[in-house]
This record gives structure tokens, sequence and C-alpha cells, in this order.
């Protein structure tokens, strides 16, 4: 027996779990309940992904996706009147939104809603 056998101690290369689901919701709660577990192990980062069989790069990048928005968010209502707005903003046929002065997405009748969903998502990790 070498001297870190039977202490949990690994020298193999990290890999991930093949119990990770690959999509969308699964995939959050899977890295969710990991990020829990781990804050309420007392371990640090590294020896609960050892002990867990997860890549410690996936788990911070997970970890830091996972933490809740510095800047809380806000809806307001927006009422569509004529004659309002800049020159633009009344050309553009589609729907324009604008973010503050920071981001100005337009997007047109046949738009992907696929990239448009990533676009607020990312939009939303700024």
């Amino acid at each position: 027996m070498t001297e870190n056998e039977g202490q949990g101690v690994s020298s193999a290369p990290e890999q991930e779990s093949s119990a990770a689901p690959q999509r969308g919701v699964d995939r959050r709660r899977y890295w969710k309940e990991h990020v829990e577990r781990w804050r309420s192990s007392g371990m640090t980062q590294k020896d609960y992904c050892i002990g867990n069989g997860l890549k410690w790069s996936t788990f911070h990048y997970w970890r830091k996706r996972l933490q809740e928005p510095r800047a809380p968010v806000s809806l307001i209502q927006v009422s569509l009147g004529s004659g309002t707005g800049s020159k633009d903003m009344q050309d553009w046929p589609g729907l324009m939104l604008l973010v503050g002065d920071r981001f100005k997405v337009q997007v047109g009748d046949e738009f992907n809603a696929a990239t448009l969903a990533r676009l607020v998502e990312t939009l939303g990790q700024l």
C-alpha cells in the first residue's frame, strides 16, 4: 500500500463524473445540488471535487454561474405610443430593447428564439 492509499487521496487526473446531465434544467439542478452540498461539507472546493469525481474547473464555473445576481432586476411597464422615441426607434419595424445606455438589442420579425434566449441570459450575467 502506498502512502496515499487508504487516505482518500487520488493521484489520478481529475475526471468528470459520468452522472452529470448534459442539458438544460437537469444540469443546472445537478450543479446547484453539488454547490449546496459543498457549502455544507466544510471541505475545500478541490477536496470536494476530488471526493465526488468532479473537475474543479467545471465546479468553479457553475458555482460562479449560480450565484445570485448582484443587482436586483426590476420590470417597468412600457406604453407604446406613436410619435415617441428617437428617429431610429421609429424606423425599426421589429422589437428594440434598450437596457440603460449600455445595450440596444434589435430583433426583427424572423428572429431565432434560442439565440435571443442565450443573449438575454448572457446580459443577465453581466
